[in-house]
């Protein structure tokens, strides 16, 4: 009667920490500046206690991301990408949500008109970006990104922070219904 006991408490508390972590609210931290920090770094906090801090995250240099834009075009244009499209991840994306986004771009191209045009479209890409994310994201906190041209010298300068919430049971409950509807189509 004992191990009865034992195992119905050990069940229930098994039962009791699932729920618990299921329940529990994660957030991620991402801090990125070029040409300061070669690397990039990430905090994963479980409620208020940070539990991951990974300062050293290496950036691919740009031989790496040539090979992989040419992988990934290479399935693009043999349309072996059909998955994407097919996944609705909006239901998992509406799941996120957004605490803190900050993107400052500083630089020139040394030509005032090539500057301009070149600012012009970093704005109309953060612009499109911030558009979307608050399309399908919950967005708490107003969005913060500058662009600032520098007509006089040739440089790059950006500074990136995102901060994210999420609840792992919802997480992977949204994960379940878009493997499921991939699976019904």
């Amino acid at each position: 009667m004992d191990s009865l006991y034992i195992l119905f408490i050990f069940i229930a508390g098994s039962i009791l920490i699932i729920l618990f972590l299921f329940r529990s609210k994660w957030i991620i931290k991402v801090n990125y500046q070029f040409p300061e920090m070669d690397d990039m770094q990430i905090s994963v906090f479980f409620y208020k206690w940070c539990v991951l801090r990974k300062k050293k995250l290496r950036i691919p240099d740009q031989n790496e991301m040539e090979k992989g834009y040419m992988h990934f075009y290479k399935h693009l244009s043999q349309k072996q990408l059909h998955l994407l499209k097919q996944l609705q991840l909006r239901s998992l994306l509406k799941e996120i949500k957004v605490l803190e986004f900050k993107w400052q771009t500083k630089g020139g191209t040394g030509n005032a008109f090539t500057t301009s045009i070149a600012s012009g479209a970093i704005w109309a890409i953060k612009g499109w970006l911030i558009g979307y994310l608050t399309q399908h994201l919950q967005v708490f906190e107003k969005p913060q990104i500058h662009v600032q041209p520098d007509f006089k010298s040739c440089s790059l300068e950006t500074s990136f922070s995102c901060m994210i919430s999420f609840r792992l049971g919802k997480t992977i409950l949204g994960i379940m219904r878009v493997l499921k509807i991939k699976e019904v189509k």
